[in-house]
């Protein structure tokens, strides 16, 4: 052996006995959240680190990822819980009998034919009117206003998602009832008066997916078609909404299943009657309100054939968000192998890219031509209008400024009438004093400590599991089968009706668990309302960090859990608290799930174990009963306004965050 042999030989066993109890250090590719595949292996390949750091490593990914699978679970549970309580249906009901016309409990028929009728017609009908306002709303704020006109409206939509819907229940119930009820004849109670509100309702969500939607068609894309002499309409209707269709027709869809499991305002309005609808003003029952409407009273078969609606409801819901992920799937499918070389010398142009600068001109200059010749055959082949162009874009922008109109001028029709009706009945004794009477009179102290207690309980047990379950998921899960069935839960969970989240918060935390009605039945059942809000909300934070920042930790030697720590979670934060702050919201207005977990009872609540009645439920009976029209309109006003600042404080949170950032 030479000399210099043996000089390398001895360098490398120098340098075995330096690593020894070491991992080498990762290769630039290795540092990918979700797509380390040494983290597969072996998570002692991701860093240099020794045993003890590496089996801390290990235990916190799997904490995250029993955190994560609790969607998973909860998923199951509620399907399981709600199809073991609706086993008679089975049973001794049957098939035939539970999907039959006639709804008499008291006569022992329990067909659900007329409930499935009536929620189709009450949801078709709110998105015939609801969808083109929010898909016209949407195109208005992308496509035509001013960034300030853009920031007011948007604004508007925000807070008009916020309103409880037991708001929109009152709002219809005492202003367009009567009005329906005057120009029809009847009571006003029935299908047309449920359009209107669930429109109303069903407008923000559709118009805040489809401004994403919009917002991710290439803005090159919108000049290079103005710059062919296309108008605004023309680029509009040939080049922006084909491009952003996929992800409208998602919105549409989770419009949809807002629709069909909305409960407390359908319940207000429909008129309640579970036959067939002779006619829009008749009244009509849906599957969510009679759940809602005999739930109280229930027993046997009676109380099995409601879970077993339940069950059909959550099917229904499931059902959507899977033709979402399938629609959305397919999208990116063809997006990728549209972007794949088709050809050998599109292979061979595409790695011209990276041979040098003149071919990745070439390469670029091509591409554009593609997309001219595409924007221009478009433009070429459409139908030529009977009025000229600048006539229909001028319609056609009025068309869109005016849903854009109406959405701002809903929101302040219905903040007006109830800050009218409330403010008057806004005295400390009213906020600060106790029920008497009936409890429709005096003060509502009680009921607003056991909306803010179960609120904060509810937090308290959402928030770190969503966190956690939102770091696996962004930062240690690998893409395949169990995080795509984890984002499925998640979707799932999301879109579960309220009134079937109240089933089996009441089977399993009521009943099963023992709790009985209570704070903490109440708050364990927000919690699952509000954990895949907030799990949503910081994986997309989470996600938004910039990786070069993770690459610095990572060649400065620090662990996976140190960079997600110190670094990524605090520089999402203001987007988490974000999400947060709005699942708050949404808990604080929710009605059907207290309904069924926390009871009615007027009391101060003391431990979690404690009963209470919450606002939205106080607001339900008062306006139910009509004993105290003012006590109604003034719960009314100091829970939207809770709800609204709320609402407020989130986006205060998520500017700042944005502006410090910009400031960085």
């Amino acid at each position: 052996m030479s000399g210099s042999e043996e000089q390398r030989e001895r360098g490398r066993e120098e340098h075995d006995e330096l690593l020894d109890g070491l991992d080498r250090p990762p290769h630039i590719s290795d540092i990918e959240p979700n797509k380390d595949e040494a983290l597969a292996k072996s998570a002692r390949e991701l860093k240099l680190m020794d045993h003890a750091t590496y089996v801390k490593e290990r235990l916190l990914k799997d904490l995250f990822l029993l955190c994560a699978l609790i969607a998973v679970a909860a998923v199951a549970l509620i399907f399981v819980f709600t199809l073991a309580k609706s086993l008679p249906v089975f049973t001794d009901i049957g098939l035939g009998g539970f999907f039959s016309s006639t709804w008499a409990p008291s006569e022992g028929h329990y067909g659900i034919l007329a409930l499935l009728a009536g929620s189709a017609l009450v949801t078709v009908g709110a998105l015939v009117i609801g969808v083109p306002l929010a898909v016209g709303c949407a195109v208005y704020l992308t496509q035509i206003a001013t960034r300030r006109v853009t920031r007011v409206v948007s604004t508007a939509v925000d807070l008009l998602a916020g309103i409880p819907s037991v708001i929109y229940g009152f709002f219809g119930l005492v202003v367009l009832r009567p009005i329906i009820a005057n120009a029809s004849g009847g009571l006003g109670f029935g299908a047309l008066t449920a359009w209107l509100v669930l429109a109303i309702m069903i407008v923000p969500t559709i118009t805040t997916l489809s401004m994403d939607a919009l917002n991710s068609v290439d803005p090159g894309v919108r000049e290079a078609s103005f710059s062919m002499g296309a108008t605004r309409w023309q680029t509009i209707y040939k080049v922006v909404l084909p491009a952003a269709k996929v992800g409208i027709v998602n919105a549409i869809v989770l419009g949809m299943g807002r629709a069909i499991g909305e409960t407390m305002a359908v319940l207000m309005i429909v008129g309640n009657a579970p036959v067939f609808p002779h006619s829009i003003t008749s009244p009509v029952a849906t599957l969510t309100s009679q759940i809602a409407l005999d739930m109280g009273y229930s027993s046997g078969l009676h109380r099995a054939a409601l879970f077993g609606m339940g069950v059909v409801l959550y099917v229904i819901s499931a059902g959507l968000v899977g033709i979402v992920r399938i629609i959305t799937s397919r999208s990116e499918r063809r997006e990728r192998e549209a972007s794949r070389p088709a050809t050998p010398v599109a292979e061979k142009d595409a790695r011209s890219v990276a041979e040098g600068p003149s071919a990745s001109d070439a390469s670029a200059l091509l591409a554009q031509q593609s997309s001219a010749q595409l924007i221009r055959s478009r433009l070429d082949n459409a139908k030529k209008p009977r009025v000229s162009k600048n006539a229909t874009d001028g319609l056609m922008t009025g068309v869109f400024s005016a849903a854009g109109i109406v959405t701002t001028a809903i929101l302040v029709l219905i903040i007006g009438f109830v800050v009218v009706n409330g403010a008057p009945q806004i005295t400390p004794n009213f906020i600060f004093g106790w029920p008497r009477g009936v409890n429709a009179e005096g003060g509502i102290f009680p009921t607003i400590v056991s909306t803010l207690y179960v609120t904060v309980l509810a937090t308290l047990f959402a928030t770190p599991v969503a966190v956690l379950a939102a770091v696996y998921l962004a930062e240690y899960a690998h893409q395949g089968r169990l995080v795509n069935f984890i984002r499925y839960a998640t979707d799932t969970l999301a879109s579960v009706p309220s009134i079937v989240m109240g089933l089996f918060g009441y089977a399993v935390f009521v009943e099963a668990c023992g709790f009985g009605l209570s704070m903490l039945s109440a708050a364990l059942a927000l919690a699952l309302l509000m954990l895949p809000l907030i799990m949503r909300t910081t994986e997309d934070a989470i996600r938004s960090v910039p990786r070069f920042i993770r690459w610095g930790a990572y060649g400065l030697g620090a662990s996976k859990w140190q960079v997600v720590s110190k670094i990524v979670l605090p520089a999402a934060f203001p987007r988490i608290a974000t999400g947060i702050v709005l699942a708050i919201g949404r808990a604080i207005g929710e009605t059907a799930i207290v309904l069924y977990t926390m009871g009615q009872a007027v009391n101060l609540p003391v431990t979690p174990l404690d009963s209470g009645r919450s606002m939205p439920v106080h607001l339900y009976l008062l306006a139910n009963d009509g004993i105290n029209m003012g006590a109604a309109y003034g719960t009314a006003l100091l829970l939207m306004i809770m709800i609204l600042a709320f609402n407020l404080f989130a986006r205060h949170i998520s500017k700042r965050g944005a502006r410090q950032k910009g400031g960085k």
